[in-house]
């Protein structure tokens, strides 16, 4: 039986369609890239905003109308729109054959067994799946790099975000299990693992009551193949001074610190519910700084939430504008139904969002910029992502992480995907690099 799947959304999505292949696959399932022709198409859904379900639910109707024209036999919605909306969204999309929660992802082989048996299949409950390191997976990243996402779920409950209802509590994967992952990746070739969870600093305060990153980190730089290991997703309420310290330290770390504050005015941060004050983010920034004055601070912010003033969101640009963050993105807020910051009084026009969000940006760009022409003339190592041509490829530095971040491009002979390359820089457009191998 041929399927193929589709997967939308973040690397955390991207894992769980991982996982859901491994199962096919083992199952005996064969794996298409094209729904065209295939028995069932697979799509693995985002609902974290407005833009992703939309996006989810535009590509569910593609799929209905390949049904509809013939070359397609079943079609299975997972994930977190199905997690999220549940038998509801089964009602108001009857075209589509199965439902599958994205706390179910390993029972997506039955689901499919069933789909011919039943007319309509809905696989969704509040047992939240997670997955071991000998749990069946198929990659879909090149071979040189993956993710690992070392819990889900999520305990922080902001005042914007669903999380906690599609993905529950969170749980922490034991540290063993990820070590023996970790290391099977790097024996098969992979140079550079991205961890990730919904707050990788929060990992091992349930299964080992207190913040155990720090002692998963030092068991990881020993295993000996491995390059470079990236944390993604740390919370401002979790990022502490002995975890940069380490950072700084260990070689195989990089110096890429993903730091979402969302805002940096005291009210807004209350409104939100982040449960970190103004104060603490503006000094663990400083304390970044001078612990690791070369490290890449990512952030993210969220403009237009429920009575943001002029005057507040003037404060956040003017920080942003001082710190002048190496990686930064803008989300202008989505009133998300079954939030509390749904409900509140003074929700922004979508103009105004919109407006601030292109403010803030306009001026990351200079900064951006101005940062990379630094680079112009230093030597930096570079790990290659795609090779263009003979002579020519695009790689990242420990400073840009997959697909979110900037490129390097790199002239030279022997350019090889997965080797790390001794690069000198040359030129710099805009969020990008050029350089020479050396």
């Amino acid at each position: 039986m041929k399927v193929a799947l589709i997967n939308l959304g973040c690397s955390k999505n991207l894992v769980d369609a991982e996982i859901m292949l491994g199962f096919l696959h083992r199952a005996g399932f064969t794996i298409k890239q094209n729904p065209a022709g295939c028995d069932v198409a697979i799509v693995n859904t985002c609902a974290f905003i407005k833009d992703a379900k939309e996006e989810a639910i535009d590509t569910v109707f593609n799929m209905i109308e390949l049904k509809k024209s013939g070359k397609l036999k079943k079609i299975i919605v997972s994930g977190c729109l199905p997690q999220r909306y549940g038998k509801e969204l089964a009602i108001l999309m009857d075209e589509v054959d199965g439902f599958l929660g994205s706390g179910n992802i390993d029972k997506i082989a039955v689901t499919i067994a069933k789909l011919f048996h039943s007319r309509k299949v809905v696989n969704i409950s509040q047992n939240h799946f997670l997955y071991k390191h000998n749990t069946p997976r198929l990659y879909l990243t090149p071979k040189h790099y993956a993710y690992v996402k070392i819990a889900d779920g999520c305990d922080n409950r902001c005042s914007y975000c669903v999380i906690p209802q599609i993905r529950g509590t969170y749980r922490s994967r034991r540290m063993e299990s990820i070590v023996k992952e970790v290391k099977d990746m790097a024996d098969r070739g992979v140079k550079e693992v991205n961890l990730i969870s919904q707050d990788t600093t929060f990992y091992g305060n349930d299964i080992y009551k207190k913040f155990a990153l720090d002692s998963l980190l030092k068991k990881l730089v020993k295993i000996k193949k491995l390059k470079w290991i990236r944390l993604l997703y740390s919370h401002p309420r979790h990022l502490n001074v002995s975890l940069l310290g380490l950072i700084r330290e260990e070689p195989k770390i990089c110096k890429y610190i993903d730091l979402p504050i969302q805002h940096i005015n005291e009210r807004m941060l209350k409104l939100m519910k982040r449960k970190v004050k103004a104060s603490k983010i503006k000094k663990l920034i400083d304390d970044i700084r001078k612990i690791i004055p070369d490290a890449a601070i990512r952030t993210t912010l969220m403009v237009g939430f429920p009575q943001e003033t002029n005057l507040e969101f003037k404060e956040l640009y003017r920080y942003a504008a001082d710190v002048k963050f190496e990686r930064l993105g803008v989300f202008t807020y989505s009133a998300e139904e079954g939030t509390t910051a749904a409900s509140l009084k003074g929700q922004i026009q979508e103009r105004i969002k919109n407006k601030r969000r292109e403010k803030i940006m306009l001026m990351q760009q200079k900064i951006v910029e101005l940062k990379n022409s630094e680079f112009v003339g230093q030597t930096m190592e570079v790990l290659i992502d795609k090779v263009l041509n003979k002579s020519l490829a695009s790689g990242r530095t420990q400073y840009d992480a997959p697909d979110v971040d900037g490129l390097v491009y790199v002239k030279g002979e022997d350019l090889k995907v997965g080797r790390l390359e001794t690069v000198r820089i040359t030129d710099n457009v805009l969020y990008d690099l050029t350089g020479d191998k050396v």
